[in-house]
C-alpha cells in the first residue's frame, strides 16, 4: 500500500465514541491487506446485556478526478446476542487507486442510526475555519451522505430521483440524509426524508413517475431550506 495512503487510512480509524453512537452497539470496520488491495470488514458488536434485532448499511463513495460521485452500497437485517461481535459485509479497495473513497458504515435499531463508522482513502486534509465546522455530536463528519431503506420499484424510483438532485444541486449537507419507506393500510406505503430525527417531507408513495419526480423535487426544496437555516443557527450562536 502506499505511504499517503496508509497515513490517510491510519488517521480515518481516530474516530470519538460520542454519546448516541457506538454505545450499546458498535460500528467498526477492520482492514485487511490481501495481495496489493485492502479488504474492508464491517462489523457489529453489542456490547450491552440484551438481545437486539437491527439492520445496516455499507457504503462504498467514490469521486474521481472530475468531482463525479458514484456510490455502491450492501445492506440487510441481523440479530446480535448479548455481547456478540459480527461480521455484516466485506469491500475491497485497490492499495493504488487514486480515487477518494469514503467507505461508511450505519447501523440502526429501527429508524435510529445506533452505530457508524467511517473510514476515506486519498482524502484532503483541509485547514478547517474559524468558526467551528459543522460536524456529527462524535467528531466523524458526514458531508453529503443520503442513505436509502426502501421496499418497493417506487420508493427506489424516489430515491433516484431525489439523490441525482441532492447530487446535481450539491447541497453536500452536515447531515445524514435519509429516504425511508414503510408500509401503510393495504398495499400502499409511505415515503419519508428524514434528518437526524426530523421528517422533512413524507407522502404516500404511488407507481407514478412524474408524481415521484415532483415529490422528489419538494422534498429537495425542504432540505435544501432546513441545511441553510441550520448553518444560520450556527453562525447567530457563534456571534452570540
Amino acid at each position: 500500500m502506499k505511504p499517503l495512503v496508509l497515513l490517510l487510512f491510519m488517521m480515518t480509524f481516530q474516530v470519538s465514541v460520542g454519546q448516541f453512537t457506538n454505545t450499546d452497539v458498535v460500528a467498526k470496520i477492520k482492514p485487511k491487506e490481501v495481495d496489493g488491495a485492502v479488504s474492508l470488514t464491517g462489523t457489529a458488536t453489542n456490547t450491552s446485556e440484551v438481545y437486539k434485532s437491527l439492520s445496516y448499511t455499507m457504503t462504498v463513495f467514490r469521486t474521481d478526478d472530475q468531482n463525479n460521485l458514484t456510490k455502491n452500497s450492501q445492506q440487510g437485517r441481523f440479530t446480535l446476542e448479548a455481547n456478540e461481535v459480527k461480521d455484516l459485509s466485506v469491500t475491497t479497495v485497490n492499495a493504488d487507486d487514486t480515487d477518494k473513497i469514503v467507505v461508511l458504515l450505519l447501523i440502526y435499531e429501527e429508524e435510529k442510526i445506533i452505530g457508524k463508522d467511517r473510514v476515506a482513502f486519498n482524502e484532503k486534509i483541509e485547514k478547517k475555519p474559524e468558526p467551528v465546522e459543522e460536524s456529527s455530536d462524535d467528531g466523524i463528519e458526514l458531508k453529503g451522505i443520503v442513505i436509502e431503506e426502501t421496499k418497493t420499484k417506487p420508493g427506489r424510483d424516489f430515491y433516484e430521483f431525489f439523490y441525482n438532485s441532492y447530487t446535481l444541486n450539491q447541497i453536500n449537507g452536515s447531515k445524514i440524509v435519509g429516504v425511508y419507506e414503510t408500509l401503510s393500510f393495504g398495499r400502499t406505503t409511505i415515503l419519508r426524508v428524514k434528518i437526524e430525527d426530523n421528517v422533512i417531507h413524507q407522502f404516500i408513495s404511488k407507481p407514478d413517475l412524474e408524481y415521484l419526480e415532483q415529490m422528489s423535487k419538494v422534498a429537495i426544496r425542504k432540505v435544501f431550506k432546513y441545511f441553510k437555516d441550520l448553518k444560520k443557527q450556527k453562525k447567530e450562536i457563534f456571534q452570540y
